[in-house]
């Protein structure tokens, strides 16, 4: 896979469990996140040694599991004091924890990079219980598989409560949702991944960037020096949607199918080929006339696309 469709994966997912945040949903999300990060040799290149860690202490924590150790860790039971907020007390990555109270010691500048393997860890426990679920419906152990997922429904939003101890001494009893916790873990890794990626394409590219590209974030189509506002509310059309799955992929000479676009970016599962596809084809006539009012040497339909049961769209070579 390219860097640019690694980029396009983490962007994807990143959002995807924005919207599934404390869902079960969600779970599945962090479960196709956390193989990709496993899957590609490029993440694993920039990501071995945290990834070591990781799983280094993982083993450490099924060791504590194992012994009954790990239950007087219980978040409930557990003060988190403002002078030493990752709990140094905890024999869980204690390496980090050191550097971390190092750099407060020190007044250093905080630096998130130090804790990216607890990050890791968190999202790698949860592709653990959803892997296991999905091994015990091969092996038709349906009942453990029912189990685990059980398990993934109550976790997806689970509160943990534990007490914080302020730098005067006085304490309070919070309680935080896993959920957000996991959109940090996500969201922190693939900015990682991501900056990694930008830094090399700066450093090694001399090559101007692509003539026509998508800002899905903003809506925003750049094509022969000009700039398309293609979300005029605050409902995305479906123009946006053929752009987006357009720039998803990893050639852009490559075609689009309406019904890929209609159930994985519009969540229509009930996609009528005989005449949903008539929805995509005045999406791209829409595209295409939002493209020649703003280019004037437009080099005929910036879209070109078939109709029918399998119809499709794709972006005119002329353009690329």
């Amino acid at each position: 896979m390219t860097t640019d469709k690694i980029k396009n994966q983490i962007e994807r997912y990143v959002k995807e469990y924005q919207e599934n945040s404390g869902t079960f949903e969600g779970f599945r999300v962090i479960f196709d996140f956390v193989g990709l990060l496993k899957s590609e040799p490029y993440v694993q290149k920039i990501m071995g040694e945290i990834f070591e860690r990781a799983e280094s202490q993982k083993q450490v924590m099924l060791k504590m599991k194992e012994t009954k150790e790990l239950d007087k860790y219980d978040t409930s039971k557990m003060v988190v004091d403002m002078k030493d907020p990752l709990g140094s007390s905890v024999p869980l990555f204690t390496q980090e924890n050191e550097s971390w109270q190092n750099k407060i010691k020190n007044q250093e500048d905080l630096n998130f990079y130090i804790l990216l393997p607890i990050y890791l860890l968190d999202l790698i426990i949860i592709y653990d219980l959803m892997a296991k679920a999905k091994d015990n419906v091969k092996t038709n152990n349906h009942e453990e598989a029912n189990r685990l997922a059980q398990i993934a429904k109550e976790e997806s939003f689970s509160l943990a409560p534990f007490t914080i101890k302020d730098e005067k001494g006085d304490s309070k009893n919070v309680s935080v949702s896993t959920a957000s916790f996991h959109l940090e873990c996500m969201a922190l890794i693939g900015k990682y991944i991501l900056d990694n990626i930008n830094a090399e394409d700066f450093l090694t590219s001399n090559k101007p960037r692509s003539a026509v590209s998508f800002d899905k974030n903003k809506s925003l189509l750049y094509i022969l020096g000009q700039e398309i506002k293609i979300t005029r509310k605050g409902d995305k059309p479906n123009d946006h949607y053929i752009l987006e799955a357009i720039f998803d992929q990893e050639d852009l000479t490559e075609e689009v199918y309406f019904k890929d676009i209609a159930k994985r970016y519009l969540g229509m599962d009930d996609y009528d080929k005989t005449k949903d596809w008539a929805i995509f084809r005045h999406a791209c006539d829409r595209l295409n006339a939002k493209v020649a009012k703003a280019v004037d040497n437009a080099k005929d339909n910036f879209i070109v696309y078939s109709i029918g049961n399998a119809g499709w769209c794709k972006i005119n070579q002329k353009y690329l």
